[in-house]
């Protein structure tokens, strides 16, 4: 029985990092956590109070998202005075609309900051890249010299070779006729 009924709570307890949101949210948008109280001052509970004033948000994608909506904010007020119940929700429509443009402002702001630090990464990139590419030629030009004094020494490997077969008879003679002639005379 516990756990079919706390499921759809479980679910919203680690939805977005809010611990308990009511079960009528489950199915909202997330939304930022700094512009949640901002909502509880659109909307009221009870559609007989009067909308509260809006603060001044603290950082600029809630002043932006406040800005858009204060005229709503200051009809909704009048409403609610003439037509409680349409008041109510009309400001259910436009808590929903505020949070989706709050949460569209908040990422908008994210992309610029993202655009500028990638702005700022490009030229240090450009640099790394063209310093890999000097460094890519340098080796390949090593490499081909290594090649290129690899070959002498080859070659000259190889005519000492030749020279030590050709005469191998006529160098070793002579030395083992002096090496005979020393031996014979130590005896």
């Amino acid at each position: 029985m516990d756990g079919s009924h706390n499921e759809p709570e479980a679910k919203v307890k680690h939805d977005q990092g809010r611990e308990s949101a009511p079960p009528e949210h489950v199915n909202e948008p997330p939304v930022f956590p700094a512009l949640q109280d901002h909502d509880q001052q659109l909307l009221c509970t009870n559609p007989r109070e009067k909308l509260p004033e809006l603060q001044q948000p603290p950082n600029e994608a809630d002043a932006l998202a406040a800005e858009q909506f204060q005229s709503l904010v200051e009809k909704f007020k009048r409403l609610s005075q003439d037509d409680p119940q349409f008041a109510h929700q009309a400001a259910q429509i436009l808590r929903f609309y505020r949070r989706s443009y709050e949460s569209y402002v908040a990422r908008n702001i994210d992309s610029q900051v993202v655009g500028n630090v990638n702005g700022e990464l490009h030229t240090p990139n450009l640099q790394l890249c063209q310093q890999r590419e000097y460094h890519k030629s340098r080796s390949a030009k090593q490499e081909e010299e290594v090649v290129n004094f690899g070959r002498p020494f080859e070659n000259f490997g190889t005519g000492i070779g030749r020279l030590l077969r050709d005469s191998e008879g006529s160098i070793l003679e002579p030395l083992h006729e002096a090496a005979n002639k020393e031996s014979d005379e130590a005896l």
